[in-house]
């Protein structure tokens, strides 16, 4: 998952990696709409690529649907993260309020890029919500949006996260300073329909 990013300007991700991944398998294990796929290169036993997706069959949204970020010191940079993810998730929070798929997370590794491992994700995807007849949901960044629109995916709402406090600690500083502000797309697709310009009720 590391080595698919573009951009890898936190290094302590190299230090987290394992925490990480335990939590990703804890969270996986617990929650029952977790759905990991897995491509892997069958000559050389690599893993190419994976994808998380959840398969909502009720209201992802009808009870507390936020994070705690238990992984950070409690301190401003637990509070700026869970802000920064009850933001990211707020428009779909607002307009995805039924059953749906919504992609978690996508990733390629370099070297198998460009070669239509995330055209298969996508179509994994897509082929189960139109089996349960519904809809699409996930939060693309800039970068990912274009794989997203050309699998009929359209963008709904255009959403600029910035935590804000009034009395900001020096963890809080530490981590604004690292991550800034961010910028995702809440971009949707009916089902069964490709390319549609009609947008969620």
């Amino acid at each position: 998952m590391l080595d698919s990013h573009e951009d890898q300007p936190q290094p302590f991700f190299h230090k987290a990696i394992a925490e990480c991944a335990n939590r990703l398998n804890t969270w996986h294990s617990e929650d029952p709409t977790s759905c990991w796929q897995k491509i892997v290169d069958t000559d050389t036993g690599r893993v190419a690529g994976d994808a998380l997706w959840n398969i909502h069959k009720r209201n992802p949204f009808s009870g507390k649907h936020h994070r705690d970020v238990t992984w950070l010191p409690d301190d401003g940079s637990r509070r700026f993260a869970e802000q920064a993810l009850e933001l990211q998730s707020a428009p779909r929070a607002r307009l995805g309020q039924r059953s749906q798929v919504h992609l978690h997370i996508i990733f390629t590794h370099p070297d198998y890029q460009r070669k239509g491992i995330d055209k298969k994700f996508m179509d994994g995807g897509m082929t189960k919500a139109n089996e349960m007849g519904v809809e699409m949901f996930l939060d693309s960044t800039p970068a990912g949006k274009p794989l997203y629109d050309a699998n009929g995916f359209v963008e709904v709402e255009r959403n600029v996260a910035l935590p804000l406090t009034n009395d900001p600690d020096d963890a809080w500083k530490v981590t604004e300073k690292k991550s800034g502000q961010s910028t995702w797309f809440l971009v949707w697709r009916p089902p069964g329909v490709i390319g549609s310009r009609r947008e969620p009720r």
